[in-house]
């Protein structure tokens, strides 16, 4: 197996955990999926990171990292003491459009969903502030510390 097919196996594999998990949830249990994901994101963060200024670029930047898996069109960015990202094509829609091609049921009409729900309650658990814009395959996401510690920056 090549690496490239490697990578394709444990990405392929990857999606259709969250397709199935998903599935067996149902659209209504979304948002508690997401919460118990963003809690384990969250207590991961505040391990890896001690660093308040590194867990606010983590919020957007685990989403820029899952992005580039997907081959996204994306940047992310220092703005006025918090972090932009913007995706200009969203690599997961890409992505879903194929496996459903291949047959894996989705439940979720577009991904978007999901991720917005993760970002928020991720966001919200380290104490910052997230808001976004949606697009066609694309969206534009702005995050901050919530109140910043005297002496924090």
């Amino acid at each position: 197996m090549t690496d490239r097919e490697k990578y394709e196996f444990v990405l392929g594999v990857y999606f259709r955990t969250q397709a199935a998990i998903e599935k067996y949830m149902g659209r209504e249990r979304v948002p508690e999926w997401a919460a118990h994901v963003a809690r384990m994101n969250t207590d991961a963060t505040r391990q890896r990171l001690p660093e308040r200024v590194d867990q606010e670029r983590s919020v957007l930047g685990s989403l820029a990292a899952m992005l580039d898996v997907y081959g996204s069109d994306k940047t992310l960015a220092e703005d006025d003491g918090g972090y932009r990202l913007e995706v200009r094509r969203c690599g997961i829609f890409d992505y879903r459009e194929r496996a459903r091609d291949q047959g894996v049921e989705l439940t979720l009409p577009v991904p978007c969903e999901f991720c917005v729900e993760l970002r928020y309650q991720t966001a919200a658990n380290l104490d910052m502030v997230v808001s976004h814009q949606l697009g066609h395959r694309s969206c534009t996401w702005e995050c901050r510390s919530a109140a910043e510690p005297e002496g924090s920056r």
